[in-house]
C-alpha cells in the first residue's frame, strides 16, 4: 500500500483519550477499505498542529483535529459534488442541510454512531468522484410496484 499507512500517528493518540483513539483507528479503517483513499498528514499553521486529511483523486475528502473526547473533522466538497449530495435522499437530511450551506461543513464525532452518518457523506461524495473520474453514472434500479 502507498507509504501513508506507516504514517507515525503519536501526534495523535497522545491527545486524546483512548477512546476517542479509538474511534480515530476505527474511521482510518473504514476510509481504508475505500479502493484508492489515501491519508496525508499536513502541518496547519493556524492550529500549529499536524492534521491527518483524507485524499482521494487527489481531491480533498475531509480533515480532522482530535483532542480529548472527540474528533472534529471537516468535510470538504465543490459546488458540483454539493448538489449531488444534497439532492441524495438516501443521506440524513440533517448532513445534506449542513453541505448546502457552504463548501465545507464541520462534525463532530465522539462515538461510533456519530461516524456512521459521517461515513454515509464520505461514501457519497466517494462516489461522486469515482463516477467522474470513469465517467459511469450509478446504476438505475426499477421500482417494483
Amino acid at each position: 500500500m502507498s507509504r501513508t499507512e506507516t504514517t507515525d500517528l503519536s501526534f495523535v493518540a497522545d491527545r486524546v483519550q483512548p477512546q476517542t483513539w479509538t474511534l480515530f483507528q476505527s474511521l482510518r479503517t473504514r476510509m481504508r477499505q475505500l479502493k484508492g483513499v489515501t491519508m496525508k498528514v499536513q502541518y496547519e499553521k493556524e492550529s500549529r498542529e499536524p492534521t491527518p486529511a483524507f485524499y482521494y483523486e487527489n481531491r480533498l475528502l475531509f480533515h480532522v483535529h482530535a483532542r480529548g473526547e472527540e474528533i472534529n473533522a471537516t468535510f470538504h466538497t465543490d459546488q458540483r459534488a454539493r448538489n449531488r449530495i444534497v439532492e441524495d435522499q438516501s443521506l440524513d437530511w440533517r448532513l445534506r442541510d449542513q453541505v448546502n450551506k457552504r463548501t465545507w461543513a464541520a462534525f463532530t464525532l465522539r462515538n461510533l454512531k456519530d461516524l456512521a452518518p459521517f461515513m454515509d457523506l464520505i461514501k457519497a461524495k466517494y462516489e461522486h468522484i469515482n463516477q467522474e473520474a470513469t465517467g459511469k453514472q450509478p446504476e438505475l434500479r426499477p421500482i417494483a410496484f
